[in-house]
């Protein structure tokens, strides 16, 4: 069977695709913030459970952070999902049904972790449990992740689909894909640094303020160097044809893509420097850059097998104009509800 045969029709659209695309990409970058600041927060307490004499004291707040970053984040992947599956869900929903069997699992698993955090708050300092709960949360959320950048990889590379004629079963895994690991450790990596700035942020209004705020700092600048590193890995390991586009052929998303290099070397510099509020600016910076690129990873894996151009669009702005009343109510809430969750004295 023919490779354009594998790709389902789309289905008319409710308003213009770039739209949706900034939407998704927008979503996306704030939910896996919060995951990032989950993993790297509870990497940082299970390293320090065994160093520091009194963990108890100093780090009671950050674990009361866990389940309402947890909260958020699930509450941000949802229209994160729900927009990407507008402009693509012809090819995610394939790949979710190739994967279907580890996606779905995701589910319970996301229960049973979200518990396994307020588990680990009700009980910090006083039940060896919490310490497994931390760990068992963080085992799932790294296996989410692990299924989350396969799902990915296979709707953005139609061209494996054709593995389903050979495994019904819905456990397609891209074993072999040589992008896979870096692009997953690329994760894992990101959560540390971000986890040490969540970890400074916090911080920098309490009492021995700078001993804290700089050792977050300095665990952001070195997660951030290894970072670098597993970028470049993770561009060598893409197809020739798609790598070649971020190293000259494109110069637009070569520009972007040096462009987030050039922020992320500042934002090391600046954080090695104890400079908080630098940090985070450079750091913003870096992210802007990182999404864009990987919307350009996305259209440059998926070549001539989709385009824009072919989503027909159907308009509903009553409907749209109703949706982003809700969502813009809803954005306005969660900035407060993080305003009150940062605040060091609660009523």
């Amino acid at each position: 069977m023919e490779l354009p045969n594998l790709i389902p029709y789309p289905e008319p659209i409710p308003a213009p695709p770039e739209i949706f695309i900034i939407l998704e990409q927008t979503f996306f970058l704030i939910h896996i913030l919060l995951i990032n600041s989950i993993l790297g927060l509870s990497i940082i307490l299970s390293y320090k459970w065994a160093k520091e004499k009194e963990f108890f004291e100093n780090n009671r707040p950050l674990a009361k952070k866990i389940p309402l970053f947890f909260a958020l984040g699930i509450n941000m992947a949802i229209p994160a999902l729900l927009f990407i599956q507008v402009v693509y869900g012809n090819l995610f929903y394939t790949s979710s049904i190739l994967i279907g069997t580890f996606w779905i699992l995701i589910i319970p698993l996301l229960i049973l972790a979200y518990y396994s955090s307020y588990f680990h708050y009700r009980k910090f300092g006083l039940s060896s449990y919490a310490k497994h709960a931390l760990l068992f949360m963080m085992l799932i959320v790294l296996y989410i992740a692990f299924i989350l950048v396969n799902n990915l990889s296979i709707m953005e590379m139609p061209q494996t689909w054709n593995a389903y004629f050979s495994n019904r079963e819905g456990t397609i895994i891209l074993w072999n894909l040589n992008s896979i690991y870096p692009r997953y450790l690329h994760f894992i990596i990101a959560s540390i640094a971000i986890g040490g700035l969540v970890y400074s942020f916090y911080f920098r209004n309490k009492v021995d303020r700078d001993n804290k705020v700089r050792e977050g700092l300095k665990i952001f600048a070195y997660a951030t160097m290894i970072q670098i590193a597993v970028g470049i890995w993770f561009l060598l390991s893409l197809p020739k044809g798609v790598m070649i586009k971020f190293m000259g052929e494109n110069t637009i998303a070569t520009i972007i893509l040096l462009s987030g290099i050039a922020t992320a070397f500042i934002s090391i510099v600046v954080s090695l420097k104890g400079k908080l509020k630098e940090s985070l600016i450079f750091l913003s910076l870096t992210l802007i850059s990182m999404i864009i690129n990987r919307y350009h990873l996305r259209v440059f894996n998926l070549g001539e097998n989709f385009s824009l151009s072919h989503l027909k669009v159907s308009p509903q702005w009553d409907v749209f104009a109703l949706f982003l009343f809700v969502l813009l109510t809803g954005i306005v809430i969660i900035i407060y509800m993080l305003k009150i969750a940062f605040q060091s004295k609660m009523r």
